[in-house]
């Protein structure tokens, strides 16, 4: 796999746990991983940690990404980063890419939907402003015209 793409793949795959791994979080998220994919997660994101451990671009960059997993700008520095750190390490690439065969293995879906209708997924995690589960009301539901 092209390191671009597998960076892409590996930050795709650690976007819905970044923040929780900071500030002691991988410990939490360790204990807690019960399933397999979340171990798969945990070890994928032990093995970019230890990797960018000591270097202090590639480390501060996920640590930025950590702090602000929401940020656009800091997912895609993390990528960035992370492609030049596989293109220049053929070993570690080749690691990580055993890393996301597990964890596609284990199944792992990540699902974003913006103002669509219904939906079904596996493991679906909703944020926004309106969002529910079943049904939606806003507003006055005793008088729908008022």
């Amino acid at each position: 796999m092209e390191p671009v793409t597998l960076a892409a793949a590996a930050v795709g795959a650690l976007v819905p746990y970044l923040g929780q791994m900071a500030g002691g979080g991988l410990a939490r998220l360790g204990e807690a991983a019960s399933d397999s994919a979340s171990q798969h997660i945990v070890e994928l994101y032990r093995a970019i940690r230890s990797r960018v451990t000591g270097a202090p671009y590639e480390e501060a960059v996920l640590d930025g990404a950590e702090a602000q997993p929401d940020s656009e700008g800091r997912r895609t520095a993390l990528q960035n980063a992370l492609a030049e750190l596989l293109a220049s390490d053929p070993d570690f690439a080749a690691h990580l890419e055993q890393l996301l065969e597990q964890v596609d293995q284990a199944e792992i879906r990540q699902l974003q939907i913006t103002d669509s209708g219904a939906v079904a997924a596996n493991d679906l995690h909703q944020s926004g402003t309106y969002v529910a589960g079943r049904d939606l009301h806003i507003g006055d539901t005793a008088n729908p015209g008022a």
